[in-house]
């Protein structure tokens, strides 16, 4: 097997938790009533667009016209999305220091708004250590579109079999392996940093 000498990471609940019930917590007083409320309205469904570059703008005051009875409720997605946010996962920023410590190529595939990205920067200013971002929101692609990981793959000439990608997602680790990238699965009791350990990848 080739020697791995390029990591690439998920941002979202790999690197920094992000949960839209974070938010809306603060909005509702009853967990029912985010479900009714996200059931209705589609949110999460017009995320997925907001990640692939629609306007926050736009989108929150198309879903506010439909439900107005949701109107204060909608925007708030917008003016309080780092509501949404809930700290840095710890152990997984100490994998990304101790690679960009040693030397070892580190990029990012994220599916992410382009106008949030930047606030989650501010917060979170490791987001800024990657050798190169590719936020879905920029580039007008989101995983698990195979799109978005050529686009990486290209830009800097990389070989799949050297490189190792991150992420939650089954569906994203999954269009990653078919492209030839060694993965690990973020989910439930996975450790990354044992996990590149297993890999040999240098840094960690």
């Amino acid at each position: 097997m080739a020697r791995i000498d390029t990591v690439i990471f998920d941002i979202g609940n790999v690197l920094i938790r992000w949960d839209i019930h974070n938010l809306y917590r603060r909005v509702f007083d009853e967990d029912t009533k985010i479900k009714d409320f996200l059931a209705e309205t589609g949110l999460e469904i017009e995320n997925q667009k907001f990640d692939a570059g629609k306007p926050f703008a736009v989108g929150t005051a198309e879903l506010a016209t439909r439900f107005p009875h949701h109107h204060e409720a909608l925007h708030a997605f917008d003016g309080r999305w780092a509501d949404c946010l809930d700290g840095a996962i710890e152990e997984n920023v100490a994998v990304l220091a101790d690679l960009k410590k040693a030397g070892t190529t580190v990029y990012a595939i994220t599916n992410f708004s382009a106008e949030k990205f930047p606030i989650a920067c501010r917060m979170f200013p490791f987001l800024t250590t990657f050798d190169d971002a590719i936020v879905s929101g920029e580039v007008k692609l989101i995983k698990p579109d195979p799109a978005i990981y050529r686009l990486l793959l290209d830009r800097h000439k990389l070989d799949p079999s050297r490189a190792v990608f991150i992420d939650d997602s089954a569906a994203n680790i999954a269009t990653a392996t078919s492209l030839g990238l060694r993965t690990v699965h973020f989910a439930g009791d996975a450790n990354v940093r044992q996990s590149l350990q297993r890999l040999s990848v240098p840094g960690v």
